[in-house]
């Protein structure tokens, strides 16, 4: 168990002991008022005394409660012990989570710790919970839900963007020209504030390239070549599938057959 977790089951046991506690004060104090709504003048005395009493187990079991959690999460969550926790009890529930260039990545979900806001980043949303055993059930529900993915709609915006870049150098029919999807992606966040990741993106496109059939609304299909650019100056974009698997996509292109 790691010091996190060891943490937060001590607190927890102390927790269920004053809230124990508690449950008996209330029932010993619902007790004595039932006797004083009667009049069971012998049963309000002794109630009392036992009230007084419990309120005193009470008091013992919650002193120090306040200053009983002192672990430093903002360093927990920076040196590491946080990721490897998390990858542990991710690891127990048959998933494949792993890190590169500063995200977590657990297809299709991208996460990011967030140290300063003590929580973590699944996509845009940013996740309180961050018990690693807890965090990793989330994800793991997450996983088995259906995909939202519009691939359709991310075609036809793929498609867009590369016949603005391809412009004249494609006249509609056959195979159109390669274009580095790196910049599409420069093209599709040029706006201030747009908030669209290069690692989304990438994850974006693997969901995309599972489904070859799919066409644009004037009929082209999609082509991710590679081999032939592999050597040259256009920029990876890279997505990890759900096994940790690489994925490097490099341009694309269009074909309009018939």
């Amino acid at each position: 168990m790691s010091d996190f977790e060891e943490h937060l089951v001590t607190l927890d046991a102390k927790l269920d002991e004053v809230q124990r506690l508690g449950k008996a004060v209330m029932a010993t104090i619902g007790r004595t008022r039932a006797a004083v709504r009667v009049g069971r003048v012998a049963d309000i005395a002794r109630g009392l005394d036992v009230v007084s009493q419990r309120l005193q187990e009470v008091g013992a079991a919650a002193d120090g409660l306040a200053n009983s959690w002192s672990f430093d999460t903002s360093t927990y969550m920076t040196d590491g012990r946080f990721s490897d926790d998390l990858k542990k009890a991710a690891g127990e529930k048959g998933l494949a989570l792993f890190e590169s260039d500063g995200r977590i990545y657990c297809f299709p979900l991208l996460l990011r710790v967030d140290a300063k806001e003590i929580g973590i980043r699944i996509g845009k949303k940013l996740e309180r919970r961050i018990r690693p055993s807890e965090l990793a059930e989330l994800l793991a529900r997450a996983q088995r839900r259906p995909q939202r993915f519009r691939e359709t709609q991310f075609l036809e915006l793929l498609y867009r963007a590369w016949r603005r870049l391809v412009g004249a150098n494609w006249q509609g029919t056959g195979s159109g020209p390669v274009v580095g999807l790196a910049d599409i992606h420069e093209i599709l966040t040029l706006l201030p504030g747009t908030d669209y990741p290069i690692e989304e993106f990438g994850r974006d496109l693997l969901l995309l390239d599972r489904r070859p059939d799919l066409r644009t609304r004037d009929g082209c299909r999609f082509e991710f070549p590679a081999s032939t650019l592999s050597r040259g100056r256009m920029k990876r974009v890279s997505a990890y599938d759900e096994g940790g698997g690489e994925r490097a996509y490099i341009g694309i292109r269009f074909v309009k057959e018939g």
